[in-house]
């Protein structure tokens, strides 16, 4: 299986008022093309600055990024624009859906994104909303707001989607609903998922768990089999 993405040495350093923060030491990481994969660790542990680095939105004080065969790393401010736009999608704790548009009209924003997006209804029917897709955010529950960002990410077909934190605003029920959005997705697009989370429950759906704390990646767990989101044991 080809890697999606290769890291070595990467340092992230902080300059702050109380001297230095050193955010990650050293990392030495290879992503699988297609895998659903779980960084996972505490507040401070370094997997947010790890999601930031891999998608080009910081960049490492040391060390090399790269994106298949293309070091990102020395990416320009454009290049890097180009880079997000064509391959990456985001999903983050917080919607950030328009509350004045539809379901659709949300997520036929992600349209604008793309040169070879999805088909927008095939979309809305992965995610389970076709009956709502002409409602307005105020009408739908927290699950279906976070499903509509996840459509809204998905339809410009990117190759890798970031998830952060992705059920920390959500109930158990409606956490796993979510989270069987994403299998569904990596299961019929064999779209490459970078979950970072602190629930080590959702650990369980992943082909691979990275764990870290301290700025250090502390175990690298293969599944050898993966479980469905609604088998989750919810932490």
């Amino acid at each position: 299986m080809e890697n999606v993405y290769k890291i070595n040495k990467v340092s992230k350093i902080y300059d702050n008022f109380s001297g230095k923060t050193i955010a990650l030491n050293k990392i030495n990481l290879e992503i699988k093309d297609g895998e659903i994969v779980v960084i996972l660790g505490p507040s401070g542990s370094g997997k947010s600055t790890m999601l930031n680095i891999l998608s080009g939105i910081d960049n490492p004080s040391s060390g090399e990024v790269y994106f298949y065969d293309k070091r990102i790393d020395n990416f320009n401010d454009n290049e890097l624009t180009n880079y997000r736009k064509d391959n990456l999608g985001f999903i983050f704790q917080s919607y950030n859906i328009i509350s004045n548009l539809t379901v659709s009209e949300n997520i036929e924003l992600g349209l604008n994104l793309s040169t070879n997006p999805l088909d927008i209804d095939e979309v809305i029917n992965t995610v389970e909303l076709t009956e709502h897709k002409d409602k307005y955010p105020y009408q739908l529950s927290g699950g279906q707001m976070q499903r509509v960002s996840i459509a809204r990410a998905l339809v410009k077909n990117p190759k890798v989607l970031f998830c952060d934190e992705p059920t920390g605003a959500l109930d158990e029920n409606t956490g796993k609903k979510v989270l069987k959005s994403l299998q569904e997705i990596n299961k019929k697009y064999k779209t490459t998922m970078i979950i970072v989370t602190h629930n080590p429950s959702i650990s369980e759906m992943a082909n691979t768990v990275i764990k870290m704390n301290s700025g250090k990646i502390v175990e690298i767990i293969k599944n050898k089999k993966t479980i469905s989101a609604e088998e989750l044991r919810w932490a």
